[in-house]
């Protein structure tokens, strides 16, 4: 279990058990608002958290070039996407998001030339829970392991807060995100869980983002447990 600040951890968290594991073949499951999938050349911000993805699929997206980035700049993203081992880390077809619904158009051009699958909330709420999950399952059917990374702006800030640093609506509920993450917690294959972006500093609920996530944290343990 990893307990991380904001989204960018998780390209280290990947590289990691890349790292750790060289010869088994990865699987991602992103639960999030965002795909995380921008680089130095399309990133309309230049924020980190925004770009774990793109470094763990070793992607410049080229195609949608927007940024022109210097020599130190290009040297810091080529390390980066070599962190932990050469190249990259997982492949497109053993990522899959949930909840993902605010993207850029850089990212969408990527999302579709990579054919990522991305189950949203509408179509989980159409289709059930137990569906999607059992779609995530046969798409990973052939990793060896699984990590799981959970952003807590993929839950409505209706139902939370605004205690994240890019609240989005149209989310998860908890009771949503709480059985999506216990249910891969239960997963023989699933080898990390990692929890990130609470952020107090931005809550009008009085830390309700950060006990809403200790709930689904305590529940992933009790499962761990048993």
């Amino acid at each position: 279990l990893v307990l991380a600040s904001d989204h960018g951890s998780a390209g280290g968290t990947i590289a990691g058990i890349k790292a750790a594991f060289p010869t088994k073949r990865l699987g991602v499951v992103w639960i999030d608002a965002h795909g995380d999938l921008h680089t130095p050349y399309t990133t309309p911000s230049g924020n980190m958290h925004g770009m774990p993805l793109a470094t763990a699929l070793n992607e410049d997206n080229i195609e949608c070039q927007r940024n022109d980035i210097g020599p130190v700049q290009k040297e810091l993203w080529d390390k980066l996407k070599n962190t932990g081992i050469p190249g990259a880390k997982i492949s497109p077809e053993d990522l899959v998001f949930i909840a993902v619904r605010d993207t850029e158009k850089e990212e969408n051009a990527l999302i579709d030339r990579l054919g990522i699958v991305n189950h949203t909330v509408d179509s989980i709420r159409k289709n059930g829970k137990e569906v999607i999950l059992k779609q995530i399952e046969e798409q990973l059917k052939n990793c060896d392991i699984i990590y799981v990374s959970f952003d807590v702006d993929s839950m409505d800030p209706e139902f939370t807060s605004h205690g994240t640093g890019t609240p989005v609506y149209h989310g998860l509920t908890p009771a949503e995100a709480n059985y999506f993450l216990c249910e891969l917690a239960n997963w023989d294959k699933t080898e990390c869980i990692e929890f990130v972006e609470v952020n107090p500093c931005l809550d009008e609920k009085t830390n309700k983002m950060a006990e809403v996530t200790f709930e689904l944290f305590e529940s992933v343990t009790k499962v761990l447990k048993q």
